[in-house]
This record gives C-alpha cells, sequence and structure tokens, in this order.
C-alpha cells in the first residue's frame, strides 16, 4: 500500500515538471494607481489550440472580452503584455487577433483626477514605442517599419478629448516639453494557453 502510495506521489511530480515553465502566468493585473479600484487585470479562457478568449477587468468592475463585443473578436495568440511607466502607469496589451487578421491592441490609462479608465486602441505590425501623456491629448508613437510610409519615419497616434482620434508620419520623434513620456517594450508574451494546467494565480506587472 505504501508503495502504491509513493508510486503515484512520483508519477504527479513527474507531470509537474512536464508543464511548460510558463504555466500559471495568467491572469496578469497591472496597478494604474493606489488602492484596488485602480488595478486592471487581463485574463483568458476558451482555450482553443494555441489561442484563448482574453477579457479585461477595470477596478472593482466585472471583466468584460477585451475588445468588447462578442467573446471571439477578442480571441488572440501570440498575446504580449506590459505594464510601464513610473508617476502615471499603462498597460499594454498587443497580439495577433482573429476579428482583425492583423495585430492589434489596447492601452488602458486611468486619470488620476477623475479616476476613469481610458483605452487607447490601435493596429499596427508595430509594437507602439512611446506613450506621450499632456494635459489635452496622448500621443501613442510607433517606431519606424510596420508600413511602408513608414519604414524610416515614426507614426503618431493622437487622441485629444472631444476631437476625433488622428494620425500623422513624422520624421523624428514628436517634442517632449509638456509631456509626461513613458517608454514602452514589447511586453513579456504568453504562451500559457498551449498548456492545460489550470491556475488562479495573479502575477501583477512591475513598471518597465
Amino acid at each position: 500500500m505504501q508503495r502504491a502510495a509513493a508510486a503515484l506521489l512520483l508519477l504527479s511530480l513527474l507531470s509537474l515538471l512536464a508543464l511548460p515553465a510558463l504555466a500559471g502566468r495568467m491572469p496578469v493585473s497591472c496597478a494604474l494607481g493606489k488602492g484596488p479600484d485602480a488595478v486592471v487585470t487581463l485574463s483568458r479562457d476558451h482555450p482553443i489550440a494555441d489561442t484563448a478568449v482574453y477579457h479585461l477587468a477595470q477596478g472593482r468592475d466585472a471583466r468584460h472580452p477585451l475588445f468588447g463585443g462578442e467573446p471571439d473578436d477578442s480571441r488572440g495568440s501570440g498575446v504580449r503584455v506590459q505594464c510601464a511607466g513610473a508617476r502615471q502607469r499603462a498597460m499594454v496589451v498587443q497580439g495577433e487577433f482573429m476579428s482583425a487578421g492583423y495585430p492589434r491592441g489596447l492601452v488602458v490609462l486611468r486619470e488620476p483626477r477623475t479616476g476613469r479608465f481610458v483605452q487607447l486602441a490601435f493596429a499596427e505590425r508595430n509594437a507602439p514605442g512611446w506613450l506621450y501623456l499632456g494635459p489635452k491629448d496622448r500621443l501613442l508613437v510607433f517606431p519606424p517599419g510596420g508600413r511602408i510610409e513608414t519604414r524610416k519615419r515614426y507614426l503618431v497616434y493622437r487622441f485629444a478629448t472631444g476631437q476625433e482620434d488622428a494620425e500623422e508620419v513624422v520624421d523624428t520623434l514628436p517634442d517632449a516639453r509638456g509631456y509626461e513620456v513613458i517608454r514602452l517594450q514589447r511586453g513579456q508574451r504568453d504562451e500559457e494557453n498551449r498548456s492545460t494546467r489550470k491556475s488562479t494565480k495573479t502575477r501583477v506587472l512591475a513598471a518597465r
């Protein structure tokens, strides 16, 4: 009886060792301010092959599909996530989502004065490299590459309250005066959905 129990324990340990090293990395939380109301969490479920449906929860609100709408619009693969910034923080998510057929992503912010969450959507082959936060607008800047017209130039998404979102191609990085500039990286890739192991552990990413 004892031998059988020992053998069962050994098999259980071996099965755990066979799991991918990145298993258990979802969900991921990012503190965009102080207190639980300022935390955003990215999670996933319903895995199929190397894809999963990604969900976002903002503060105490119930989670919802990352891009809203139908859950399959937020089914993605090769998803990368980053928590960036010092005084002001941002969560950046980008991946291949079935609703688009090309890389798509979100930058999630929280306004310090109002506590309101803000989402900046983008769809580019390149990952964004800089986030400019100003009193009147926000700029999401992409490094050269990704498009033919941006092979040697920067692409700038401009988000301004009360105005339509706009984009422009420029030769140099925008002037940083009057902005808080957050340098963005590619983020850590979620490869956990290749595993069938379930985990409720939440990982909080530090700023980069």
